[in-house]
């Protein structure tokens, strides 16, 4: 009987592939689902597993999931992607949890390396995902970015980097924006009642003004140095960049307001949670009559 099988979907991930199949050889089985590479991805995949199976390329990854999910025969799934690796420690953690499994499913850390540094801030750390699980105990949706429904009980794994998968993740700005737009493309393609999209001037300032100040200060982007502050304009970008597709749904009509009112107020709503941070960042970086100055300035958020 199988005990444990990793389930690898794959797109032209020649670069990745093999150094992820060889950080899963200590599992019984190896299932790969590839979405119609145009390089040698399968071809190296072979080397490692016979079981490779196709899936039509919808420019994202959920159907296919679900696809190779049900090729998993039985026992419990390992499930990682082609830019990820299984460190040393966990796969000691993985073997003793599939001995004496004290839960149904398991959220497992990602240490993801992002424009050559791991991010720890930003809302990139811990990154809990449900990645080891017995069969038949998680499911995903067909929807892009769907989170996974849970059967039975759920455990997190502790957020220690030996414990943590390895994923290499945007490694050029240039990657970002592709999936950025691959992505944004496919969540307004699915919204059905375009009458019903809340999306007009007021959404889209407000699309970047809240993703930014979360990911720059809530998340402390700010001191991740310059990859950081990247990550923070680039994931505020994407909210934006997603606002205004879907305004474009809707012919660009606005919800019965003036545009420049519109715009004005998300502004200034910007403007005073923009205030909020910078003076919350100077207090944690000043002392005596300045950090009291600063603290009265984040109170009247000015």
């Amino acid at each position: 009987m199988i005990k444990l099988t990793a389930v690898i979907n794959t797109k032209n991930e020649e670069k990745n592939i093999e150094d992820c199949l060889k950080s899963v050889e200590f599992i019984d089985e190896i299932v790969v689902v590839d979405m119609e590479s145009q390089d040698n991805t399968v071809k190296l995949a072979k080397k490692y597993t016979k079981n490779i199976f196709n899936h039509k390329d919808v420019g994202y990854v959920e159907p296919a999931r679900s696809f190779a999910l049900n090729k998993v025969k039985s026992g419990w799934v390992l499930l990682i992607d082609a830019d990820e690796r299984v460190p040393l420690q966990l796969k000691k953690q993985i073997k003793d949890i599939i001995k004496n499994p004290e839960a149904d499913a398991y959220l497992i850390a990602r240490k993801n390396i992002i424009f050559d540094k791991w991010i720890k801030g930003a809302g990139w750390w811990p990154d809990y995902q449900v990645r080891l699980f017995k069969k038949g105990s998680v499911s995903w949706n067909k929807e892009i970015h769907s989170q996974p429904k849970l059967k039975g009980e759920v455990k997190k794994l502790p957020a220690e980097e030996k414990l943590s998968l390895i994923h290499y993740n945007y490694q050029t700005v240039q990657q970002f924006v592709e999936r950025l737009n691959r992505y944004t493309d496919v969540q307004s393609s699915e919204i059905q009642n375009y009458d019903k999209i809340d999306s007009d001037a007021f959404q889209l300032v407000s699309a970047f003004g809240d993703e930014f100040l979360k990911r720059m200060f809530a998340t402390k982007g700010l001191a991740l140095g310059a990859q950081g502050v990247s990550l923070s304009f680039l994931q505020a970008f994407y909210q934006t960049t997603l606002a205004i597709k879907k305004w474009e749904l809707k012919e660009f009509k606005t919800n019965g307001q003036e545009l420049e009112a519109d715009v004005l107020s998300a502004l200034n709503r910007f403007k005073s949670g923009l205030s909020y941070w910078i003076a919350d960042w100077q207090i944690k970086h000043t002392t005596g009559l300045t950090q009291i100055y600063w603290k009265l300035r984040r109170y009247l958020k000015i």
